[in-house]
């Protein structure tokens, strides 16, 4: 029997893995959908996850039509500001195939929650599946093969692709991607490039909550979650995500096994080709699900601290007594860039904190990595405003030694600060009600102490310690500018 699981908390407990490498030293990967509601909410993993690299999105008829299918991935691309990836029409079909009876509510279903612009697609080529580098690549194929069936004719393909993995059972007349279109199957298989199928089972059954239509909660910062939320709020897609086959986790194991394969057992074969792994760690699926769909493409690289939870010894007292309330509150991602932050600032500062916040939060509307961001700061020349700068690079890691950041100073009390990647810019300013609150605390402290005084900075770092737990970076800022970048 399922059980019923604070999703908001998991992903606290087992926080999104951290990997000692960067991203570039990943596989590269291509993902071959056909965007049935269990797809896209694998996209909305895939496509924000900090540790993929995705080089091509590639259509496939299936359960949604060609058009229809190209026009909702142009979409999420659009969506999540994925400009990076190149996005593939289906290859020409080789026979007539009826469209499934669930076509239209796939298709109608999906189109209601999608809010990107629809994006050109390239015409389908052999080469979608090769990466621009060396390495070889690996296909996750979370719809029908008939794609992947036409591209391995080619040398250049099979000789690229590293690995095919591959959603559901081998056994065609109980995998509907595969019995689709099992002729595409066999020649896959006949291909020679390993095989590797991920099954759903008992610990992949998605929480009792989701039942009742309420979504997967994290921090409700991401694109993927609020793309997942409208999802959820609406009815038909809720009852069809968590009933009958649905019950349990499908496409989107596909992307966690990738991920994560401690999380999996092999059940048949032992090796990559013709393996068939099945989830053994429901907690673990669940975490590492919420946390991408919560934490998105923002999760920090360690370079010197080794993955893991830090100590509590470390922390100060007062610091310590509320590290569960700020966790809980503004995630895991948060809380390590605001540890790195206050030991860089050396006080607890109430802009330097809010600075983090707000680099976090422009990286989330833009879906930028660590390092991705161009920034242009126009707070005021002088602290405390100013020191809103020190919280963005650590938390971006847009430094000025990157020449990813550069301040041109803005008037008295400016906190207006302009963020560009993959094309598109936003400028967030915090909201005057906030910037009102801080300064009124600052003015009442001055009434009784000097700079100079130990208690005013007493006082500074009991107010910042209040807006680091109770500020969310959701509520605090205004988005006065949005668009492409010039």
């Amino acid at each position: 029997m399922r059980y019923r699981l604070n999703i908001a908390l998991i992903v606290l407990v087992v926080a999104l893995p951290v990997v000692a490498h960067d991203v570039e030293d990943t596989p590269t990967i291509i993902i071959d959908t056909d965007m049935g509601i269990d797809d896209a909410v694998a996209m909305a993993l895939a496509l924000q996850c900090p540790r993929v690299r995705i080089a091509s999105v590639v259509a496939c008829e299936g359960v949604a039509g060609n058009d229809a299918g190209v026009r909702m991935l142009g979409q999420m691309l659009d969506e999540f500001n994925r400009g990076d990836i190149a996005l593939y029409a289906p290859a020409p079909a080789t026979a007539d195939k009826p469209a499934p009876p669930f076509r239209g509510f796939a298709e109608q279903t999906l189109g209601r929650s999608l809010r990107g612009a629809v994006r050109p697609a390239l015409p389908f080529a052999p080469e979608a599946y090769v990466a621009r580098r060396e390495a070889k690549t690996i296909v996750l194929a979370i719809g029908p093969l008939t794609n992947l069936a036409i591209a391995l004719e080619d040398d250049t393909v099979r000789d690229g692709v590293a690995k095919i993995v591959v959603q559901g059972t081998p056994d065609v007349t109980k995998n509907w991607n595969l019995g689709y279109d099992p002729a595409a199957f066999d020649a896959v298989r006949r291909s020679g490039v390993p095989l590797q199928f991920v099954e759903s089972g008992p610990a992949a059954a998605k929480p009792s909550a989701w039942d009742d239509g309420d979504a997967p909660a994290g921090q409700r910062t991401s694109i993927g979650e609020a793309f997942v939320g409208r999802l959820f709020r609406d009815f038909a897609f809720a009852d069809h995500y968590t009933q009958g086959v649905f019950a349990d986790f499908t496409d989107e194991l596909v992307l966690i096994a990738y991920l994560d394969h401690d999380l999996f057992e092999v059940v048949a074969g032992g090796s990559d080709d013709g393996a068939i792994l099945r989830p053994k760690d429901r907690d673990g699926i669940l975490s590492l699900f919420t946390a991408i769909l919560s934490e998105g493409r923002q999760a920090k690289n360690r370079v010197v601290f080794a993955g893991g939870e830090l100590p509590d010894t470390i922390l100060q007292p007062d610091v310590r007594r509320r590290k569960a309330g700020i966790l809980a509150k503004n995630g895991e991602t948060e809380w390590f860039a605001q540890l790195l932050m206050n030991e860089l600032h050396e006080h607890l500062g109430s802009y330097s904190i809010i600075g983090v916040k707000m680099g976090l939060r422009a990286a989330e509307l833009l879906n930028a990595p660590p390092h991705g961001m161009q920034v242009v700061s126009h707070s005021a020349p002088q602290p405390p405003v100013s020191c809103i700068n020190d919280g963005i690079i650590v938390s971006t890691g847009s430094t000025p030694g990157r020449t990813l950041f550069r301040h041109e100073p803005g008037p008295p009390g400016s906190t207006r600060v302009s963020f560009s990647y993959n094309g598109r810019q936003i400028t967030l300013a915090v909201k005057d009600e906030y910037r009102k609150k801080v300064q009124a605390n600052i003015d009442k402290l001055l009434e009784h102490h000097s700079l100079e005084d130990a208690e005013y900075w007493d006082g500074v770092r009991r107010a910042s310690l209040e807006i680091w737990e109770h500020w969310h970076r959701r509520d605090l800022f205004d988005v006065i500018e949005s668009n492409p970048a010039p």
